[in-house]
């Protein structure tokens, strides 16, 4: 009887770990995928220095005058800071007005601030005068500049790809100038989108360079 039971018992934790070795997942994790942002190629030429933008708030930044044109500043971005929710390694999307999703196993392949500041500089190189924008690995010399500061309040994408941008910004001048404003953005998406979210928010920086690269040439 003893050996019948401890037969049976054999064949049970065999079963057992054969159906378990036939299924995906039974004791193990999904890959994590890792993801970065690019910089997107301008669709428009670059605004030349000194074109007024449709609307700014503040007092225009400091130029050198060169007969009645002013002599372009360049503008090196500066760090980029991000709402709380939105600065972790993880992927977060939103699901409802009051509710997120952080993947678990869809990560920033960099911090997700420092690539919106390489993306962001990249793209206002693109649209911009070659020389306006500072690359952000240049260390700061004796030239004057000006400094281009990023506050994201908001960059969320939905299972769509549709993509919510909001952004606070301030132009500072070499001396005491600076001129500020928000700027809202919605990238519509088209379901389903799968794993090109990281792609969409791509193009709501673009976006956003576009604005912004107005605002720049005309100070």
């Amino acid at each position: 009887m003893i050996r019948l039971w401890q037969h049976r018992a054999g064949w049970l934790g065999l079963s057992a770990l054969l159906g378990c070795g036939g299924l995906i997942g039974c004791g193990s994790s999904p890959p994590t995928r890792f993801y970065i942002l690019t910089d997107i190629a301008a669709t428009a030429s670059a605004p030349a220095a000194g074109t007024a933008p449709a609307s700014t708030a503040g007092a225009p930044g400091t130029a050198a005058a060169t007969g009645n044109h002013p002599t372009p500043v360049p503008v090196q971005l500066g760090p980029v800071t991000l709402a709380p929710e939105l600065d972790r390694p993880e992927l977060v999307t939103r699901s409802s007005p009051n509710r997120v999703h952080v993947a678990d196993f869809e990560r920033w392949a960099a911090p997700l601030a420092d690539q919106i500041r390489r993306v962001l500089s990249d793209d206002l190189a693109a649209r911009l005068p070659p020389g306006l924008i500072i690359n952000t690995a240049e260390p700061a010399g004796g030239e004057p500049r000006r400094t281009l500061s990023i506050a994201i309040d908001e960059f969320y994408g939905d299972d769509a790809c549709a993509v919510s941008l909001r952004a606070g910004w301030s132009l500072s001048g070499p001396n005491a100038g600076s001129v500020h404003g928000t700027e809202q953005l919605q990238i519509p998406g088209s379901a389903p989108c799968g794993d090109q979210l990281p792609a969409a928010m791509s193009r709501a920086l673009a976006a956003l360079a576009e604005r912004l690269a107005t605002v720049i040439a005309a100070h």
